[in-house]
Order: C-alpha cells, then structure tokens, then sequence
C-alpha cells in the first residue's frame, strides 16, 4: 500500500495546486474582463475565463476530489476517529460550492 499510496498523494497535491492556482486566477480575469473597453478585448476575456474553468479549474477539483477520497478510503480504519479530516472534508465541501 505504502508504494502506491505516495503516488496517489503527490496526485492529490499536485491537482489540488493546479485547483488552487485556477481559484486565484479566475477572480483576476473578471476584474481585467470588466475594466476592458473594447469588444475584442472582452470576447477574449470571455474565452479565457471559460478555458480556465472549464479546462483547468473543474478537472483538477474532480481530481482532488478522486485522489483524496481514494485516500480516505486506503486509510479509512486510521482516518476516521480524526477530528481533523472531518473539518478538512467539510471545508473542501464548502470550497467545491464557491
């Protein structure tokens, strides 16, 4: 289990990085989306956004979601009497809702 179970959680960081990486981002482009004036500058703003989103944010949260719980269930027996990953999943839960 030990093989594969760091394989799986450099995964979990490595999607989650990116996951970030996309939450960060995005807020920026809405602001340089809303303070450019002409209409080819906001179409590109337009397909940037939804790339983002679409191609980097949305799959690397499905991934931290499926890495992480993978996880979870390798090391359920451990896990569960932890307070921590109960705190951990319910704000990963309220991070997967914004």
């Amino acid at each position: 289990m030990a093989d594969y179970f760091n394989w799986i959680k450099a995964a979990h960081i490595i999607s989650m990085v990116c996951w970030f990486a996309a939450i960060f981002y995005l807020p920026r482009l809405f602001v340089y989306h809303a303070m450019s004036e002409d209409k080819i500058s906001q179409d590109r703003f337009v397909i940037m956004e939804r790339k983002l989103y679409r191609g980097i944010m949305t799959p690397s949260m499905i991934a931290t979601w499926i890495f992480g719980l993978w996880m979870v269930g390798l090391g359920w027996e451990v896990y569960k009497t932890q307070g921590w990953l109960h705190v951990k999943i319910l704000l990963v839960i309220l991070l997967s809702a914004y």
